[in-house]
């Protein structure tokens, strides 16, 4: 039998908090899926993760609600590498759209909203009339929805086939501003206990 290490104890314990805390606490079987699968994300996250599941949570969540709740604190800690809801990203472009000048390309904080302005057209989308505004957006919502899809479904990709090296809740995107590991972010999330 394979001796267990400090962080895969750890880990251990924290998946069995949340099956515990589901009643499942005797599913030892998921629990050792759960800890497999979930051990790329840092204990420090994942204890948090769960934490805030616990209170979100009337069922047992998926590993996939363990990791976007992790991905989802690191977006707390560290803005840059959230993704943006629908409404903040049509927010930046409606801004993007009133602020630059004719003949010149905006830089939005996301390569998803950047995506997404591309393959409509930064030109069209400004000389969209008024009365056409809610069809544009519209279409823009989906593109921008679609570039989001692929992007996690990219990142899960690079991921599983090893080509990931940062792990699994680096963004799949090009490196935002200003972070320069995933120890800062650990760092920023100690700092706001």
């Amino acid at each position: 039998m394979k001796l267990l290490t400090c962080d895969e104890e750890r880990r251990g314990q924290i998946v069995g908090m949340l099956f515990g805390a589901f009643g499942q606490a005797n599913d030892a079987h998921r629990q050792a899926i759960y800890t497999k699968v979930l051990g790329d994300i840092p204990n420090e996250i994942l204890s948090k993760a769960v934490k805030k599941l616990l209170l979100e949570s009337k069922f047992l969540p998926s590993i996939a609600e363990v990791v976007d709740a992790s991905k989802s604190l690191m977006g707390t800690a560290d803005d840059s590498t959230r993704v943006r809801e629908w409404d903040e990203a049509w927010n930046e472009i409606e801004r993007a759209m009133q602020s630059t000048p004719w003949g010149h390309t905006p830089v939005f904080s996301r390569i998803e909203i950047e995506l997404a302005v591309r393959s409509f057209g930064w030109h069209d989308l400004q000389m969209t009339l008024a009365e056409n505004m809610p069809t544009v957006r519209a279409q823009v919502r989906r593109m921008y929805e679609d570039v989001c899809r692929r992007t996690k479904e990219h990142g899960h990709n690079e991921y599983i086939l090893g080509r990931n090296k940062t792990g699994l809740l680096q963004p799949s995107a090009p490196k935002p501003k200003g972070l320069t590991s995933m120890s800062d972010v650990l760092a920023r999330i100690e700092v706001r206990k």
